[in-house]
């Protein structure tokens, strides 16, 4: 009798886990209205990295490329709010290898105070979500190469005491290509 009630309680966890599994995964990304709003940037690849801000906090956002990486490559920034709204953007711009360091960094940061207040929710938090990309400097119409070449992260820390709150890993929209 105990093995049939241990069966079975293991064939209800099942569903359990696999609703728990699809609700997280659903609350996740970036959402619809931001991939509309970002003119197809979202399925372009790239990276993305998502979290919330309030008054007093900056999000920024952390690249590094290999130096090495065949070709000229920039990176673009593109943050936006809840609503898909686009409310910033940035050009990581790096010079051809000319020190020999095998890395590249470089950063945004977006303070809170330089957002509008429509991109707060009621509880005066600002959800945003910043999509990376690489560009061709050469040629800006040739399609990006996501996520090849580059990390990218976040951090989130406030701007009065100058600590980091969390760091945040980047995470890659669509593989290489």
């Amino acid at each position: 009798m105990k093995t049939l009630n241990t069966r079975w309680r293991l064939i209800a966890l099942v569903p359990l886990v696999a609703i728990a599994i699809l609700s997280i995964g659903n609350r996740t990304g970036v959402v619809p209205a931001q991939n509309k709003a970002a003119g197809g940037a979202a399925n372009e690849g790239g990276i993305w990295i998502g979290a919330g801000i309030t008054q007093g906090q900056v999000f920024r956002f952390n690249v590094a490329r290999l130096a090495n990486h065949p070709g000229e490559m920039n990176l673009e920034l593109r943050v936006f709010d809840s609503q898909g709204n686009i409310l910033a953007s940035n050009t990581y711009v790096f010079p051809q290898n000319q020190n020999n360091t095998p890395i590249q960094s470089s950063f945004f940061a977006l303070s809170a105070d330089q957002l509008p207040a429509s991109a707060f929710d009621n509880t005066g938090r600002a959800q945003l979500t910043g999509i990376i990309k690489s560009i061709d400097p050469n040629n800006p119409n040739k399609p990006p190469n996501p996520g090849c070449g580059f990390v990218a992260s976040g951090e989130i820390f406030n701007n009065l005491i100058g600590g980091t709150l969390v760091h945040i890993a980047g995470m890659p929209l669509s593989s290489c290509r």
